[in-house]
């Protein structure tokens, strides 16, 4: 006979083999790829070698060598060509071509990936045409996403080879929010699923929960401005900066003052610095859940997972600054901040499940016993 503790994880790996479940990690796994290519595509200074937005017929590459030539004589153009790489071959530029070519490939693949599958779905009736409603405003997010990224893209090809840091980062937290959505989407199918019990969690649990969550993306967003100013450049001393911990003149960089907070010099120190807020809040978490009498839910070896990657991230990004910030080194930086996002999402979405199966095991209660 099957005992209680053994039905909840044999219902869970029934969920994760349903298919709309397994498609929308899919679809969150290509997300997680898209970022990260999008991130080598920036070190490698290859966003720019596509100067046109072809929704279709930019699916292919140029093919033979006029098509080549022609796309060579569009990119010499560009400030970037003049400015930077006056000297480019028509080689090279085929290597950095493929780079962004590939970046935006896949960025149709995962826009695919949920229209056609979707249509499937619905056409099985596996997905209902009410339930689609919001996978739809998901294949819309990757529309919006590919016009974000050329609008960030354009702003690179007018007057300075140097895209938009804001529109950079607003291309960064537009997909780390599909991420986000999707992610969420799936965890829900597998909490449908299964059986659940109410753990009593505390409301400073739920509120701490989230403002860790936020703090993430608040410390993401700054490294997307970190990148798109190269900020990181900046200094290659930890922990301080020109011999400072408080660099000199780090508020008068700009007018008004509060700018000078985006700026190189502003960027780059809160983003060092705010790394280690989100540390303490983390720390914070985990004690509060650890308090706990009942802590028997997957909230501890989350919230114990996001301190060990916090570390290593913070390890990491002090790693870049003394070496010089190595095309390598920052790009696993990025990836690493991406598990970041990833499990403290999955932390916040394990509370508001147990926050939901709180409040219908407490709605079902009769009055005395609430």
């Amino acid at each position: 006979m099957e005992s209680q503790a053994e039905a909840p994880d044999r219902t869970r790996w029934e969920a994760l083999r349903d298919p709309v479940t397994m498609w929308l990690f899919l679809v969150a796994f290509l997300v997680v790829v898209l970022v990260i290519v999008g991130g080598y595509t920036r070190l490698s200074r290859a966003g720019l070698s596509i100067v046109e937005w072809d929704v279709v017929t930019g699916i292919l590459p140029p093919i033979g060598q006029d098509a080549w030539e022609e796309s060579f004589e569009l990119y010499q153009q560009t400030p970037e060509y003049q400015l930077v790489n006056a000297d480019m071959t028509i080689a090279a530029y085929q290597q950095i071509f493929y780079i962004e070519w590939t970046h935006r490939l896949i960025g149709r693949i995962a826009g695919m990936l949920v229209v056609f599958p979707l249509l499937w779905f619905m056409w099985k009736r596996i997905v209902t045409p009410r339930e689609s409603i919001r996978y739809w405003l998901v294949a819309a997010g990757f529309g919006i996403q590919g016009a974000i990224g050329w609008v960030m893209v354009s702003s690179g090809l007018e007057d300075s080879p140097v895209v938009s840091e804001f529109r950079l980062t607003i291309h960064l937290l537009a997909a780390l929010t599909l991420l986000g959505i999707v992610l969420w989407m799936a965890l829900d199918q597998i909490d449908a699923a299964r059986a659940r019990a109410a753990y009593g969690l505390s409301r400073s649990i739920r509120v701490l929960s989230w403002v860790v969550f936020a703090s993430v993306i608040f410390q993401i967003a700054y490294g997307g401005l970190v990148a798109g100013l190269k900020a990181g450049h900046l200094s290659n001393t930890w922990p301080l900066m020109f011999g400072y911990l408080l660099p000199r003149g780090i508020l008068t960089t700009a007018d008004p003052t509060f700018m000078s907070l985006f700026e190189p010099l502003g960027s780059h120190w809160i983003h060092r610095w705010f790394a280690f807020v989100v540390a303490a809040l983390g720390v914070a978490l985990f004690v509060a859940v650890r308090r706990r009498a009942n802590r028997a839910h997957r909230l501890e070896p989350l919230t114990m997972l996001l301190l060990v990657v916090i570390a290593i991230q913070i390890s990491l990004g002090v790693s870049v600054i003394l070496l010089g910030v190595p095309k390598y080194f920052a790009l696993l930086h990025q990836v690493v901040g991406i598990a970041v996002f990833c499990i403290a999402l999955l932390i916040v979405h394990a509370v508001e499940s147990r926050a939901r199966s709180d409040r219908d095991i407490t709605g079902n209660l009769p009055a005395s016993v609430q």
